[in-house]
């Protein structure tokens, strides 16, 4: 792209330019994009990644300049404000991937990130842009040893709630954080802290490994190499975002995703993908519907173990695409190359092992844990994570304004069984910023109520837990709905076989309800909060920009 560009006698002075800053205009110009900061336990080894993957460009004939992105890090700040900003971060990001690589320098790129919602932003932006890329990231922690059993992050907040309780002894916080690996990552406990990165190598985006394999191992080291040697051949095919990604591909990543458990967010951003690439019928329906039709694949051969080195050790997202194939679950046909299609990738693919990757024939569930249901609590839709066969939940309301008061509630033994735990001014635009209820959750399973609570709310919801959440409730708080007015007591059921989240109240009540209510929020917003929120979407449309509907 750069020789066409400089070529020309009118950009003379950006032929100029490009040699002050030793561009080689003669071999491709592939860019390394890399989201990174010194105070994030998902970044810590960005940098060596970045020098591999300038090797892997430089020994497939190409040149390489390195271009520096924010990043945040959203492991150690859950529960608190800043969290707010992480979803945000998906659109700042994009926008600064256009606006950055917008200078016709580049043939390709290389986007080095961890953060799910900084890596999405970095594919929208390439879309826009139209150009090449290919995804690496730091891979998963090498998981936390407590009482001879592995842990994520989770644990910690865990631990809390046990303290509490009296089950842990305060000390024993200090083993834990003896125990903490020194080279971090992304959370190893966690398949949704990691899908996006996985879900990249069903496109061809990411070569094989690059989200489940651990981090500062030398297979992550030769993962890095490699993409960069990937992103000189995107770059020589032409192979750009939109060649790549169609409504077929949409359906082997919603799929994927689902086999695997499913993550609301990745299904949040899926929608926001479809939106950016014009693609109208993938929807938040068609994420119902495939939920529905998708069984549960991945299972956890070792209780004592994490389940992404599990995952990872079993065949990766390689070995779970062979299953899905082979169960006609996805499209083989889809691209991933010049003339390379999926089922072309998993030629030769082998699962290691089925106890952890199951065929279709001995799922772990017949349909995915990750659903869409509909109701008077929640009108446009929300999504539900369950991890109970009868899938039905009923329950008093307990209700909070945001979850810090959910917190402090919870830390007070506000909960008890049989609540349904209320968690409003989550959403977009009441957040604002849609931040993922994490301590809350990991709380609950900490005073052993995570079978015993059911949570509700128009934020996202983290994957972990394993009784009712339901979350992504639209219309949000802050409009006139039901959702927004619920009150202590208040009898909810969740059935999802039903597809159905419902109040049992009287339609004269709810009136009442309405002419008392102050339906506006105040939660907190600085000016980046406040005005994403003016723009964005609900959570059915991807929470995108409007004017992309």
């Amino acid at each position: 792209m750069l020789r066409e560009f400089i070529d020309q006698l009118d950009k003379l002075p950006q032929k100029i330019m490009a040699n002050c800053i030793e561009i080689d205009t003669d071999k491709p110009l592939i860019g390394i994009i890399s989201a990174q900061n010194e105070v994030s336990t998902a970044h810590k080894n960005l940098d060596e990644l970045c020098q591999r993957v300038k090797e892997g460009i430089l020994s497939s004939g190409a040149s390489a300049k390195l271009v520096h992105l924010a990043s945040l890090d959203c492991t150690a700040l859950h529960g608190t404000q800043s969290t707010k900003y992480d979803l945000p971060s998906r659109d700042l990001t994009a926008n600064a991937v256009e606006m950055l690589c917008s200078n016709d320098f580049f043939d390709g790129l290389v986007f080095v990130a961890s953060e799910p919602n900084i890596v999405v932003g970095m594919l929208l932006g390439a879309i826009r842009l139209n150009i090449p890329c290919a995804f690496v990231c730091e891979g998963t922690m090498t998981p936390i040893v407590y009482n001879n059993k592995e842990h994520g992050f989770a644990h910690f907040y865990e631990q809390i709630a046990k303290i509490k309780t009296g089950r842990t002894k305060y000390e024993a916080i200090s083993e834990i954080e003896r125990n903490l690996p020194l080279a971090l990552g992304t959370d190893c406990e966690r398949y949704g802290a990691n899908s996006f990165n996985c879900l990249l190598e069903a496109v061809g985006l990411a070569v094989k490994g690059n989200g489940t394999a651990p981090a500062s191992s030398v297979e992550r080291k030769t993962i890095a190499y490699k993409t960069g040697e990937l992103a000189v051949q995107l770059a020589n095919d032409k192979c750009t975002p939109k060649r790549l990604i169609n409504n077929n591909t949409l359906h082997n990543l919603a799929v994927l995703d689902l086999a695997c458990g499913g993550s609301s967010t990745t299904m949040l951003n899926l929608i926001a993908i479809a939106k950016e690439l014009g693609i109208k019928n993938f929807t938040f329906k068609t994420v119902g519907d495939l939920a529905k039709n998708t069984p549960l694949l991945l299972s956890r051969e070792n209780g004592n173990g994490c389940i992404m080195p599990q995952y990872h050790n079993a065949g990766g997202v390689y070995a779970m695409l062979k299953q899905l194939l082979d169960g006609k679950l996805i499209k083989g046909d889809a691209p991933v190359n010049d003339g390379t299609t999926l089922a072309d990738l998993l030629k030769d693919v082998a699962v290691s092992n089925t106890n952890v990757i199951r065929p279709i024939t001995n799922s772990v569930a017949p349909s995915s844990r990750l659903r869409v249901i509909y109701g008077n609590v929640a009108e446009s839709g929300a999504f539900v994570q369950y991890d109970v066969p009868e899938g039905v939940f009923t329950g008093s309301a307990k209700v909070y304004a945001n979850e810090e008061m959910a917190i402090d509630a919870l830390l007070h033994r506000e909960i008890r069984a049989g609540d349904v735990l209320v968690i409003r001014g989550e959403g977009p635009k009441s957040g604002p910023g849609m931040r993922e209820i994490y301590t809350s959750l990991a709380l609950l399973k900490g005073f052993n109520l995570e079978d015993k609570v059911a949570v509700i709310t128009d934020g996202r919801i983290a994957d972990f837990y394993k009784g009712f959440v339901v979350g992504h409730i639209t219309p949000e708080t802050g409009e006139q709905n039901l959702f927004s007015v619920l009150q202590d007591g208040d009898q909810i059921e969740i059935n999802v076989l039903k597809g159905k989240v419902n109040c049992d109240i009287k339609a004269k009540e709810l009136a009442q309800r309405y002419r008392d209510s102050d339906v506006g929020v105040g939660n907190y917003g600085n000016f980046f909060l406040k005005n994403w929120a003016k723009t964005c979407s609900t959570a059915v449309d991807g929470c995108i920009y409007k004017n992309k509907k």
